[in-house]
Formats: structure tokens, sequence, C-alpha cells
């Protein structure tokens, strides 16, 4: 990184934690509206003065975004290379909907998604398991289980992840949070899950990148409830499921949007789940 740029670490407000060219951690002041951002976790950002200011958010390799309640789009990490989907066995129970959710992001924004099966020493359906590693390894995404409380499985991430900036996402109270201690040394505060939503609570709020000591870092999201895929014109959206993408060189017309269309052969080719997701969000950005 060259001198007068600087590494995002967390946004707070107009401030932000951040890694100077030289190494050295600092604090930016951020301006209301900033070329380029806002900032994100892992952005680079053009600094100058004393404290330093920030002018720009370089232009990024990749992002990680999300929409929100109005319709716009908030970024979450910037310049990653993986998105780690974090989903659990049980506790909560794994949603298809919501994985392809967070994977379809992960293509559209540039980053290269894997999935990580958490608490499979608890007691749990090893058919449903089975078959959810079944239906994305045959998309051709990588899965891997065990336990986040477990060496082997945090030494298989850390082995993937190798000296890239990574990014874990996921439902809250997969043990998200614990893997990130794990694979960090930095341990942040977790809690039960909610017995009413089976989907558990949160203490991690604002996304944060955590540099590793053998280079690279892993960028900590907050576990939630839902996840809203970005504003995508139908005819990108494709682009975030490789295997209709994929199949959609078999349909009668390029302008297919593998609705029902006449002539779509994606039906044939393409996991009923999956499609249901796709089609799903074709809907809701129409």
């Amino acid at each position: 990184m060259p001198p007068g740029h600087a590494r995002i670490l967390r946004v707070s407000g107009r401030t932000a934690e951040a890694l100077a060219g030289d190494g050295r951690p600092t604090t930016i002041n951020l301006p209301r509206t900033i070329a380029g951002g806002p900032a994100a976790p892992g952005d680079i950002v053009e600094i100058s003065g004393e404290p330093p200011r920030g002018r720009a958010v370089r232009p990024r390799s990749s992002l990680l975004a999300r929409g929100t309640a109005r319709g716009g789009t908030r970024v979450l990490a910037a310049n990653a290379e993986l998105l780690v989907v974090v989903v659990a066995a049980v506790d909560p129970p794994p949603s298809l909907p919501f994985i392809d959710r967070y994977l379809a992001a992960g293509e559209l924004g540039g980053l290269r998604p894997f999935v990580v099966v958490t608490k499979t020493d608890l007691p749990h359906d090893e058919a449903v398991v089975a078959e959810l590693s079944d239906l994305y390894t045959a998309v051709g995404y990588t899965v891997e289980q065990g336990s986040a409380t477990e060496g082997d499985l945090v030494a298989r991430i850390a082995d993937r992840i190798g000296g890239t900036i990574s990014v874990l996402a996921g439902h809250s109270g997969v043990g998200k949070s614990t893997l990130t201690a794990a694979l960090t040394g930095e341990a942040r505060a977790t809690r039960a899950v909610s017995v009413k939503a089976r989907t558990g609570r949160h203490t991690t709020t604002d996304p944060r990148l955590i540099p590793l000591a053998g280079g690279g870092g892993v960028i900590d999201t907050a576990g939630v409830r839902t996840f809203h895929l970005a504003p995508t014109e139908g005819r990108v959206l494709a682009d975030g499921f490789p295997d209709i993408a994929a199949a959609s060189g078999g349909c009668r017309f390029r302008t297919c949007l593998h609705a029902g269309d006449d002539g779509c052969v994606v039906d044939e080719v393409v996991a009923p789940s999956r499609l249901a997701t796709y089609r799903a969000l074709l809907a809701d950005n129409r």
C-alpha cells in the first residue's frame, strides 16, 4: 500500500480505525460524503493531514453488499477474495434460500464463496446436512463441516483463507464469532441462540477487518436473521447463480430470464430450491 493511503478496519460514524501504509494503527476522520464511498472494512482510502482525513475511497476489486429497507445498498466489506458462508447443522437450522442469497451476493460482488456447516458435533438430522452438502458441491462450491470449537475445522478454513482477506457471514448463532476468534485470536462477545426465533442473538454489529499475523485478514460481519440482496437488474441476477448461468446457454433466447420463459431449459438441470430462490429474487427486482 503506497504512502498517503490506509486500509479501513472498522467504520464508526465519522471516524474509522485503519492501518496506515507502514502498518501503523491510525484513526481517520471521514467526511460526511467521500468520493467512492461510503467507506467499508477492507477499503483503501486516500488520506492527508494530521490527524488523517479521508479524501477518497480507491476503486474496489470486490465487495459484499446487502439491500436496505429503503431499497438502497450498503457495502459490508471491500477488496476481499473469499466469502465464507457459515451455517449451522442445527440451532438454528440451515435455510437454503438464506445460503443462496449470500452466495449470490458473493458471486455478484466478485468474491469466491464457500460454505461452512458448524455444530455437526450436536445431535442433528444428518440427511439434511448431507443433502445440503451434495446440493452445493454439485454447483461447484466447497462445503466444509465440523464444530467451530474444534481445531480440525478451524485448520481447514485457515488453510483455505491463507494470506487472503476473507469475509465471514451468516445467520446469528451459527458459531461465526467463535470461528473468527479461533482464526484471529481475537474474541468477541457471543450470546445464546434465541429460543423464540431460533435464529440467534448477535453482538457483532459493525463489520470489522481483523488482520492475520501471516498476512491477509478476516472481516467479521454481523449475524443476521434475514439477508436481502442489493438491487440487481434481472439480466444480471443469473450471474449470481453459476448453475443457472451455465444452463442458460441452452435456452432458446439470449434474453431469457428463466422465469418460465418460452424455450427455457434451466428447469431441467438446476435444483428446484436454487430456482425458487432465484425466481423470488427476480420478482423482487422487477
